[in-house]
């Protein structure tokens, strides 16, 4: 049986990419509704999200397999690794402040009526759920998804040079903002900021490391000020 090359491998990724954007964006854009249910029940919720972020880590792993490559050749580094994850916490508490006090509050101005999502204070009740909330942002939200975010980027580039970078960067960012519709617009807009931010701090040295580090401080600040404002 004739083995699977190298660029048929790359060029499967991108088919698989474009079908799971296309997914995603299905999925936001007529099964809000069910989106919302879920975001009422945090067990639901949280269920679903760790599913999600185990498969795309199997995924995107066989991916690689087939294209063969390991994850140090996506900018997955051990070396100084400490040194990396501290330069992402300082890039996450950067991209938290830049979030919440620049470019929601521009966003909140320009849209006063923009579609409300979930309650927010149903997430954050219950401090007995406060591992779960972390196990998430270090896992499904900080490795997870920058591994996505990683593996998407290297992909396009290798397939289409500096063209598919760009493309991948603008439409990525954009699905990852669409994937927090049910935050309502005042949460997918920044979102997708937010995405851009993510990708170019890996962009920035091609240190994984550093993205994943980055994702998770923001997620984790904003765990910390969910329970300080809604927490009984």
């Amino acid at each position: 049986m004739k083995k699977l090359s190298v660029r048929n491998a790359l060029f499967i990724s991108v088919g698989f990419i474009l079908l799971m954007w296309l997914i995603k964006v299905i999925h936001n854009t007529y099964f809000i509704d069910t989106i919302l249910d879920w975001g009422r029940s945090i067990q639901t919720f949280s269920l679903y999200a760790l599913a999600y972020g185990v498969f795309t880590v199997i995924i995107v792993t066989l991916l690689l397999h087939f294209a063969k490559e390991r994850y140090k050749d996506i900018g997955f580094h051990k070396q100084n690794i400490l040194k990396q994850l501290g330069v992402g916490f300082l890039f996450g508490v950067l991209i938290f402040f830049l979030h919440n006090f620049i470019i929601s509050t521009i966003v909140d101005a320009l849209l006063p009526k923009a579609t409300e999502g979930i309650d927010m204070s149903k997430l954050f009740n219950n401090i007995y759920f406060l591992p779960v909330w972390i196990i998430l942002a270090l896992f499904k939200a900080g490795f997870s998804e920058e591994l996505w975010r990683i593996f998407t980027l290297t992909r396009f580039e290798k397939c289409f040079g500096k063209a598919g970078l760009f493309t991948a960067l603008i439409v990525g960012s954009a699905v990852f903002g669409f994937g927090h519709l049910y935050q309502g617009f005042g949460g997918m807009i920044p979102a997708m900021v937010r995405g851009l931010l993510y990708a170019s701090v890996y962009l920035r040295k091609r240190r994984a490391f550093e993205a994943v580090s980055a994702h998770a401080t923001f997620d984790l600040i904003n765990i910390t000020f969910g329970y300080i404002l809604y927490y009984p």
